[in-house]
């Protein structure tokens, strides 16, 4: 049984925010077939107990305080990078490490890199959720001088990486290509993101889908979701009213930002976190996705697949899954073309129906956690032969 040392920015729970849906499920998909070791920074007000629902997946599971950097590493450390800042995790995983018990570290972020030990003896494997320079190039920012030197720091983070770890996982073949081209001795491994089979499966009988009810899903602080949705709502909703005057769009997702709770109005209903989305799912003509900054791939595609929702999306929102215009989703980039594309789906719903239901297919083929997790432990597998 591989011993895995897994180190979290974040505590992988609740399961609201893709990437903690991401590590939450591949960890438990995992804990039949390896000893895991859970290391997470905490949030401020967090303590040990956030880390209980995750104790029966793992054989321990410890949590630790950030800190503010020293004034040095606030200069040389990008804005985000900053945030994950502990010296508690860095004590402890010195301590870890000195034993030699774990044959695999996995390091659930790049953005924790440069916290752990000088002198490793165990392979690394780094999971990037997303590309953070790409993402961080992309968003706007209202200082553009600060914005390019944090984006010069992580790219320097990434190179560094790089140089100190050979094995690398991404969520998407985009994603792999793009690292490979920067630095071609990385070993890669591509792990897409998936859904819980037993979670979102469609009821039986299904219930009546609405005719005028669009559904923009996803948590609602992260910026190109705010980006996304403000798109949607300021270019393609108007378009789509013109000729359907009754269309409403639920925006359902944690955290809504000042931006989002903005566009609440009779016809775009701000719900925040909801309990549960597969009722969201069920109700909705379709899924639109937006997306025009982003990396990895769509948990929330995936999920509306599963659960036989019509999508409608742009193609960075179907980026790194095998989805494909027409046959399993309707595709379009622009507002004008996105707005045809919604109003399509709208008009003819027995079409829409049949293409989410091959959506489904692929999906339950492709993308369930417990295939997915078997990708991570492979890599997990070939690091863990290279240890010395």
């Amino acid at each position: 049984m591989i011993r895995v040392l897994f180190v979290s920015p974040v505590v992988p729970w609740p399961p609201e925010s893709g990437g903690r849906i991401r590590t939450y499920n591949l960890i438990k998909a995992l804990a039949p077939t390896v000893e895991l070791h859970l290391r997470a920074v905490l949030e401020p007000g967090q303590d040990e107990r956030a880390l209980d629902p995750l104790r029966p997946f793992t054989t321990s599971a410890m949590g630790f305080a950030r800190a503010r950097p020293s004034a040095l590493q606030r200069v040389r450390r990008a804005r985000i990078e900053r945030w994950f800042h502990s010296p508690e995790l860095q004590a402890k995983l010195e301590q870890d490490l000195a034993g030699g018990h774990y044959d695999v570290l996995h390091l659930d972020e790049l953005l924790l890199a440069r916290q752990m030990p000088d002198a490793l003896r165990v392979p690394v494997v780094v999971h990037h959720h997303k590309l953070d320079t790409v993402l961080h190039e992309l968003l706007p920012k209202r200082a553009p001088f600060a914005k390019e030197f944090d984006v010069w720091k992580l790219h320097r983070l990434e190179a560094e990486a790089a140089q100190r770890f050979h094995h690398h996982v991404v969520c998407s073949e985009d994603d792999a290509a793009i690292l490979r081209t920067r630095h071609p001795e990385l070993e890669l491994g591509v792990v897409e993101s998936g859904f819980d089979p037993d979670f979102f499966r469609p009821s039986a009988p299904p219930p009546r889908r609405s005719t005028n009810r669009l559904l923009f899903l996803g948590s609602m602080s992260y910026p190109p979701n705010v980006d996304a949705v403000r798109h949607f709502v300021g270019g393609v909703l108007p378009l789509v009213r013109r000729e359907r005057p009754d269309v409403v769009l639920d925006v359902v997702g944690a955290e809504p930002a000042r931006d989002v709770l903005a566009l609440a109005s009779e016809h775009v209903k701000v719900e925040g976190l909801v309990a549960d989305v597969r009722p969201y799912l069920e109700r909705a003509a379709a899924l639109v996705i937006p997306l025009r900054i982003g990396g990895g791939t769509r948990l929330k595609l995936v999920e509306a697949a599963a659960m036989n929702c019509p999508v409608v999306t742009t193609s960075i929102g179907a980026q790194g899954l095998a989805f494909r215009a027409d046959e399993h989703v309707a595709l379009a980039d622009d507002a004008q073309s996105f707005a045809r594309a919604t109003l399509a789906v709208l008009a003819d719903p027995a079409l829409a129906a049949e293409r989410a239901l091959r959506a489904r297919r692929l999906a339950l083929t492709e993308y369930p956690w417990p295939k997915l997790a078997a990708k991570l432990f492979d890599c997990w597998r070939r690091a863990a032969a290279t240890r010395a």
